[in-house]
């Protein structure tokens, strides 16, 4: 997964979006992309942007799901340490913007 910075943070942003395609799956195919398409229209935000405006699809999922925003964070983030072969460490109270950024310095770290 290491490598040169842009090409690592190419990589990590692939994996990302990966993580977030398979996880949202747990919804159905037609709600994930249901998900997308309000992404796109009410921000702006194309799905292969996603995994540079992480807090558009936290607020998103706030919106949508209040406090079971946090089961498909942690779900994405889960699948995201699996696609990185970190061990995924749950907090209760992290956002998904809180678990990329720890598996992004956690990284550093390999």
């Amino acid at each position: 997964m290491r490598g040169g910075g842009g090409a690592f943070e190419a990589r990590f942003r692939e994996y990302l979006l990966e993580a977030i395609d398979h996880s949202l799956l747990v919804l159905g195919e037609i709600a994930r992309e249901a998900l997308y398409s309000h992404v796109e229209r009410r921000y702006q935000v194309k799905r292969e942007e996603i995994p540079n405006r992480l807090d558009v699809l936290h607020e998103v999922f706030e919106g949508v799901f209040g406090a079971g925003a946090r089961v498909i964070e942690r779900l994405i983030a889960k699948t995201l340490c699996g696609k990185v072969n970190l061990e995924f460490i749950e907090h209760e109270n992290w956002t998904l913007l809180e678990y990329v950024e720890d598996l992004r310095k956690r990284l550093g770290e390999v």
